[in-house]
């Protein structure tokens, strides 16, 4: 019974949070597409964290879950993870799915989508598909990433 209520309550607390967030305007979803867009022209080019910072809040305590490792706490942990991971001259190009949608609330706009990726260079894999949920906020003025969720299912579509 105990979790029955319990289960119950987290719906209906869930559900007020997707009621404050509303479908971004086409505007507003172009916005993010092209901010998504220089985000991953930032990686691609090298698949140097450093090259992609900018596009992240500095805070210590963001979330970042990543396909590997499991998870980073902070942009200086990740950096200081992915940047040897990543090292030894590979590069990218990431595809941005045709299911792109933005949700807004305020200085917060959640980004969801799916997407391919195709690696060129030594020891790179060929390609990755995916599915990714951004958390942009706007920090003084310009929208900066407070959480990543990159994840792609057991079997490839």
């Amino acid at each position: 019974m105990k979790r029955m209520v319990l289960a119950a309550a987290m719906t209906l607390a869930l559900s007020g949070v997707a009621q404050a967030l509303e479908v971004a305007s086409a505007t507003e979803t172009a916005r993010f597409y092209d901010l998504e867009g220089k985000l991953w022209a930032a990686w691609n080019a090298r698949l140097r964290p450093a090259d992609a910072a900018p596009f992240y809040s500095q805070s210590p305590h963001n979330l970042y879950f990543n396909v590997t490792p499991l998870k980073f706490t902070g942009w200086a942990e990740f950096e200081k993870v992915m940047t040897p991971a990543l090292a030894g001259g590979a590069a990218a190009k990431m595809l941005i799915g045709d299911d792109f949608r933005v949700l807004r609330e305020g200085r917060t706009a959640i980004v969801a989508y799916t997407f391919r990726t195709e690696f060129s260079g030594a020891n790179a894999p060929q390609s990755f598909t995916g599915r990714m949920t951004d958390v942009w906020t706007n920090e003084r003025g310009t929208w900066r990433l407070v959480h990543q969720h990159m994840s792609s299912p057991l079997v490839a579509p």
